[in-house]
């Protein structure tokens, strides 16, 4: 009596396969999601980081001038004309004898995603 020798065979079947592929497109899907949002996140900070930038810029440049020199600062430059920010807006307004007298309360608004975002802040000057 010959009893023929058992072959097994070797490798995924085509149902493996398949089950394999779904489960790694959802994983691949998920990181895909993850790198979109990463890069929104940026993009929010980038933009939050120059409108501070600027903010702080237009500050200094009001304490370095007193008291005297915030006296014709008033002025808004509007989108488009702050060279290498051209997708920003800064409001400089200036309040004379606020809080008292002498004193000038010199607020700076910046901007951007046309107006959509904003970011203020304020400083008082003495004389």
């Amino acid at each position: 009596m010959n009893i023929p020798p058992v072959h097994h065979q070797h490798g995924f079947t085509l149902t493996e396969v398949l089950i394999a592929i779904v489960v790694l497109s959802i994983g691949m899907l998920g990181l895909s999601r993850l790198t979109v949002s990463t890069i929104t996140v940026q993009t929010a900070n980038e933009r939050l980081a120059n409108a501070e930038a600027l903010l702080q810029d237009r500050l200094e440049r009001l304490k370095t001038s007193g008291y005297a020199g915030a006296a014709t600062v008033s002025a808004t430059e509007a989108y488009g004309t702050i060279p290498q920010y051209t997708t920003y807006q800064r409001v400089t307004s200036v309040a004379v004898d606020t809080p008292a007298t002498n004193m000038k309360t010199v607020t700076v608004t910046v901007s951007w995603q046309l107006g959509q975002k904003t970011l203020s802040a304020s400083t008082i000057l003495g004389e």
